[in-house]
């Protein structure tokens, strides 16, 4: 198996499936807040919008962000977020792959009698 198509099947995980495209959503529009709101809006308190995709995508973020804590900017939080959540995403794609195998082999086709 190539790189390329096995790096397609696990994409094909995280994207292929109502659960995970759902989850995708919800760090997308939660990162876009919190991105809007570092960008434009000027607040003399701190935001809480940057905790929803920090637990969206934890663990994974957080590693990113202990890691590259070094880089003055917030780049290591918002790449944190898009590989935390491709890696998520794809857990529950096969999460749910492995729940439609198990089903489908449980099925028992009925015999009359």
């Amino acid at each position: 198996m190539s790189s390329s198509s096995r790096s397609r099947a696990v994409l094909a995980l995280a994207v292929n499936n109502w659960l995970s495209r759902g989850y995708l959503a919800a760090v997308v529009l939660t990162a876009g807040y919190a991105l809007y709101e570092d960008l434009f809006v000027a607040q003399t308190d701190a935001s809480m919008a940057y905790v929803v995709p920090l637990l969206l995508t934890a663990p994974l973020n957080m590693l990113f962000m202990v890691a590259l804590g070094w880089i003055p900017t917030d780049a290591p939080f918002y790449l944190g977020i898009a590989v935390g959540a491709l890696v998520n995403a794809g857990i529950l794609g096969a999460v749910v792959s492995a729940v439609h195998k198990r089903r489908a082999s449980s099925v028992r086709p009925v015999t009359s009698t």
